[in-house]
């Protein structure tokens, strides 16, 4: 199915407006409503404590995708590209490591979200076929939206909360 993504609203195909992704004033969480603002689902990011060698390690957040009652319907699990993991290759000097992936597990399936780019994302299954292909516009600007029908406008929109934190991983930290 065919969706275009733009100034945060999840259109259909037919240009009819499904769900509309609102971030917070401040913080990470984003919430997802429908185009008459009842909230169906939120996202977030949230730090599992003890889990890395280093503070500032990726693979200790966890992003969050869930319904109106709080169930979780998706997590989604960071991690560094394989050339810039630093339990292999070792904690680099003068930046970060390079995150370009993240494990998804949503509904009870696994998924790996790749982060081709900051205009780029695609969302394999254990088969590594796509089931979801997000990609920039370029000047008309948003985002085109290519997905299998068995995914829900809200979930969808998560999956793309999802994209824009695993960019957020590889900006450098302002202090």
């Amino acid at each position: 199915m065919h969706y275009v993504i733009q100034t945060g609203i999840l259109f259909s195909g037919e240009n009819q407006p499904l769900v509309r992704l609102k971030g917070a004033f401040s913080g990470q969480e984003k919430t997802i409503c429908t185009p008459d603002g009842a909230i169906v689902m939120r996202t977030g990011i949230r730090t599992i404590p003890q889990t890395c060698e280093y503070g500032g390690d990726v693979r200790s957040h966890e992003y969050v995708l869930s319904n109106e009652d709080g169930t979780t319907v998706a997590t989604a699990r960071p991690d560094y590209a394989e050339e810039s993991d630093p339990s292999v290759t070792g904690w680099p000097v003068c930046r970060m490591p390079r995150v370009d992936h993240a494990q998804v597990s949503l509904r009870g399936k696994d998924y790996r979200l790749n982060f081709q780019n900051s205009q780029n994302y695609t969302l394999t299954d254990s088969d590594y076929a796509t089931r979801v292909q997000i990609i920039h516009r370029g000047l008309m600007g948003g985002w085109n939206v290519e997905a299998d029908e068995a995914f829900l406008p809200g979930e969808l929109c998560g999956i793309f909360a999802f994209c824009r934190y695993l960019e957020q991983e590889n900006e450098p930290m302002v202090i």
